[in-house]
């Protein structure tokens, strides 16, 4: 895959009207340092027949969500969580049998899908799932982030682990509004509160400050709300779990006295590919300035620029000199965006590899981090041994990425939308890059705890340090955090009645014990070390686990549901958005994506020695007696090109010759044989060979809907306990490049009958 700043689809229908999502709502409350919100998707089904929606969405980083409940068919319905392929199962089952299934599930970092099967025609309904999310004091800033639109993002999805029904697409015509309301209560609601994203209304109530946006807003920007605030504190308060208790504290680290400032050695990376035209180009150019100008003489610096490749200004870092300073800002001024793809970790490469100077390596990242692939970067840049600080422009930013790249390498991240103050936030990294470490920091409770979350390896001044720690009883005291170089946070332990703060402390445990490190967190997270338990304890959903709801319905649907995926709308400002040739560009650069097929292996007869330059869907051109020799991949791949037009009223193989006009291999084939020569009808067969197929480990090269097509096929002809046994035992051990075929027909049936 060349390029996946892509999936641009260009619909039809510039109003929408072909598209299932109709709009969205938010509801959500700000009090202490927790966000709580409620989101409300609603959908309405505009074709003729029933459909599959699937929509991926962005959330927060550390969102923990909560709950799910639809409105259909003048029902509620509530979700539940359930483990990964027991939901799966469960799903596809009730699709088959004609009811309708919600799903939701993590597609990735950040990423969630909903997947709606059997909306049926002209039906409208509401899904609404609730999230909580911990805020944190940034000097005297707090930031809410909703995130709301996925930009296109380059890489292969798939190979960041996104199954291809999780893959965001994007389209220029359609348009989502949205709703937005927030009460901000207790002590924030006397803070300073704007929006540097969107127009809004601040009114007083009973409980708080009321925020509502003020005109017309669409999904195509993230919501920011920002609170300011000089008194901002520390707090820990303590809430039930079931038997025991749960505290969270939330320590904000206080300034640190004057030091001397010690030379640092920075190398500022700039994304400069397509993706950052228009105002993050803008944002990005500014930032780089503003940091040339912080720069002292005793500094060394360089400048990198990336796209598809990287150049740097200097072949190494240099000093801060006039010179040195005036040639940067003049290659700065001519800043574009106009270096193709984002090749991030190869540029990020080469800036680790660039001579440090004896001091400190530290790199400051200027981009929209619109990439799939960042988990094997993030962890390069973890060995690297730089502390690595992100400056995130425009108004989709990819938020877990940067903030993840900057927590694992010890640096720090600011998001900054179009319409903030650029020379602030940058302001922020530069002191925080010349902060001196504050050396191990240590937690002191009034009685030890049973498990504790453990602490940042680093941490700022003005930051705000949250840990969570269990305990068998309540606590009464202050919690103490202790560190060299300032004095210590101290803050009394208050009882609170939060239920969702346990959840919130079992989805954070559930992330540590996902982690690579996640050895030395489980002695710190005793008794519970099951993440799929925990999960289901809880009713989280994780990596593990799914919600899910099934509507069962007195008239079922008569075949399988249209797939629909909910494109998004193209972020604002994306790529210079609002040009035509964004939309040229990236629709060719889809078109001219390169594929490269295996040929299939022909074996036993040369007769036909072109068969293997055919299509395997066209092999019925071949005389019978060629035998084929092909993968598992192959014949997958074969299979969906000649019968993926009938998905919406199956139309599968039902005889041996129809899988062999498909390439199926010449020895399952013959084994197949078998098993009609025994005691089994060749249609229960071969719909026991395909779906043992498409639930075994290769099984997942299946389209989801030629999964679901084989599945509702298998419920309709196969009832024999025994015939499934044996095929599921026959491939065993399959992979993509072998079929390791394991049967016990082949024991019985002569290999040289031709078939």
């Amino acid at each position: 895959m060349l390029n996946s700043e892509k999936n641009l689809a260009i619909l039809e229908d510039s109003k929408g009207g072909d598209v299932a999502l109709k709009g969205v709502n938010v509801r959500g409350r700000l009090h202490g340092l927790m966000a709580e919100v409620e989101v409300e998707q609603t959908y309405v089904n505009p074709q003729e027949t029933n459909i599959e929606a699937i929509y991926t969405f962005p959330l927060p980083l550390g969102a923990t969500l909560l709950g799910l409940e639809v409105d259909i068919a003048d029902k509620k319905l509530t979700g539940s969580v359930v483990e990964k392929k027991q939901a799966e199962r469960q799903y596809e089952d009730a699709i088959t049998d004609g009811d309708s299934a919600i799903m939701l599930e993590e597609a990735g970092p950040g990423l969630y899908t909903v997947s709606f099967g059997n909306l049926m025609a002209g039906e409208s309904a509401v899904i609404r799932y609730r999230y909580a999310l911990l805020l944190a004091w940034q000097g005297d800033r707090l930031r809410f982030l909703l995130p709301t639109v996925i930009a296109p993002r380059y890489g292969d999805p798939e190979a960041a682990g996104l199954q291809p029904h999780q893959v965001p697409s994007t389209s220029l015509n359609v348009d989502y509004p949205i709703e937005i309301s927030v009460m901000v209560e207790g002590d924030l609601a006397s803070a300073s509160i704007a929006s540097p994203s969107h127009t809004i209304a601040v009114q007083q109530s009973d409980t708080g400050m009321a925020v509502k946006l003020s005109g017309k807003a669409y999904l195509d920007r993230d919501f920011i709300l920002t609170i300011q605030s000089d008194t901002a504190q520390s707090s820990c308060v303590l809430t039930a779990d079931k038997e025991k208790q749960v505290a969270l504290a939330s320590l904000r680290i206080p300034p640190l006295p004057d030091t001397k400032e010690m030379p640092i050695a920075l190398k500022v990376v700039i994304d400069c590919s397509g993706s950052m035209a228009g105002t993050s180009i803008v944002q990005a150019r500014k930032a780089a300035l503003e940091i040339l100008n912080q720069l002292r003489p005793q500094d060394s610096f360089n400048v990198t620029f990336f796209g598809n490749g990287y150049s740097h200004i200097f072949p190494r870092l240099v000093m801060a000199s006039a010179s040195n300073i005036t040639r940067a800002w003049s290659r700065l001024e001519r800043l574009a965006a106009d270096m193709g793809g984002t090749e991030m970790e190869t540029a990020l490469d080469a800036v680790f590899s660039l001579e440090n100077s004896g001091c400190t390596a530290t790199v400051l990242l200027i981009t929209d981090g619109e990439i799939h692939e960042h988990e094997k970067l993030v962890q390069r840049a973890k060995q690297s041994g730089h502390r690595v600080f992100t400056v995130g422009v425009g108004n989709a930013v990819a938020e877990t990425f940067l903030r993840t790249l900057s927590r694992v390498t010890c640096g720090a991240c600011e998001l900054v939308a179009p319409q903030e103050g650029m020379s602030e936030r940058v302001l922020s990294q530069f002191h925080r890059m010349h902060q001196p470490k504050l050396g191990e920091l240590h937690i002191e409770w009034p009685v030890t705890p049973e498990w504790q979350t453990p602490l940042p390896e680093d941490a700022f001044a003005g930051d705000t340090v949250q840990v969570f720690a269990g305990f068998r009883q309540p606590v009464e005291g202050t919690v103490r955090l202790i560190f060299s170089g300032a004095k210590e946070v101290a803050t009394p332990i208050e009882p609170v009645n939060e239920a969702e703060i346990p959840r919130m402390a079992a989805a954070r445990r559930i992330e540590l014990l996902s982690e690579d490190d996640s050895v030395t967190v489980v002695s710190q997270l005793a008794p519970e070390s099951d993440p799929l338990r925990l999960a289901l304890d809880y009713q989280l959903l994780s990596r593990w686990t799914n919600f899910l709801v099934i509507a069962e319905r007195a008239d079922k649907a008569d075949g399988l549901p249209a797939l629909h995926q909910v494109p998004q709308m193209l972020a604002a400002g994306w790529g210079g958005a609002g040009a035509i040739d964004v939309a040229t560009r990236y629709v060719e650069a889809t078109r001219s994506r390169c594929c490269v097929d295996t040929p299939m292996r022909i074996a036993r007869d040369s007769t036909h020695s072109d068969a293997s330059d055919m299509p395997g869907f066209l092999r019925n051109q071949v005389d019978d007696m060629t035998i084929v020799y092909t993968t598992p991949a192959e014949f997958i791949s074969n299979m969906e090109a000649e019968y993926s037009s009938f998905l919406r009223q199956p139309k599968l193989p039902e005889t041996i010759t129809e899988l062999k006009h498909v390439a199926l291999d010449a020895d399952v084939a013959n084994s197949l044989l078998g098993y009609t020569f025994e005691r089994f009808d060749e249609m229960v067969v071969v719909a026991s060979f395909l779906y043992a197929l498409s639930q075994s480990t290769v099984g997942e090269r299946f389209g989801r809907a030629f999964k679901r097509a084989i599945l509702r096929h298998w419920k309709q002809v196969v009832h024999n306990r025994e015939l499934d046994d044996e095929m599921q035992a026959a491939l065993s051990s399959i992979t993509a490049d072998s079929w390791n075929w394991q049967s016990l027909a082949m024991e019985t049936f002569n290999d040289d009958i031709p078939f």
